[in-house]
């Protein structure tokens, strides 16, 4: 009974030792064709998306720049006070000066305007003054002997 049991594990040993055997047969086959396989890196499709890539980044650069002058060019033109507001200004300026002007010149005509004032405001004195005195004539001949007395007094100054 052992010799049958020894003979079993012979031929179950043979067996493995067969399988393993083929196992490195079709091993040895499978890395002969792995050594005529050769591996020939290509990038020609990474270079041709790169420089795809590439061209799109320039073109969008070139875009941002274009945007970025006509921005500039826009900022230069641009004023910080509108332009009705600075003809708005530049009136209000404009007619100043020219009420000033008009005041001074006014200002500078005062003097013959009082001395007119002066002489017409006499003239109602003296037309008032020859009405009452015609009215009055007593108050005419006292007023007379004022003037008189006036002129013989010198001045006490």
């Amino acid at each position: 009974m052992g010799y049958k049991k020894l003979d079993e594990v012979m031929e179950l040993l043979t067996d493995e030792l067969d399988g393993f055997n083929k196992s490195i047969v079709r091993l040895e086959r499978l890395t002969q064709n792995m050594d005529n396989i050769k591996v020939i890196p290509d990038t020609t499709e990474i270079e041709s998306l790169l420089r795809e890539h590439l061209n799109s980044e320039k073109a969008n650069n070139s875009k941002l720049q274009e945007s970025v002058q006509g921005i500039r060019h826009q900022i230069l033109k641009a004023r910080l006070v509108p332009k009705i507001q600075l003809w708005i200004h530049y009136s209000i300026w404009f007619i100043s000066l020219v009420v000033i002007g008009y005041l001074a010149l006014e200002v500078s005509a005062i003097g013959e305007i009082q001395e007119k004032a002066f002489a017409k405001g006499e003239q109602e004195v003296i037309s008032n003054l020859r009405g009452y005195f015609d009215q009055n004539p007593g108050h005419y001949k006292s007023y007379q002997k004022w003037l008189r007395e006036k002129d013989s007094v010198p001045d006490q100054n």
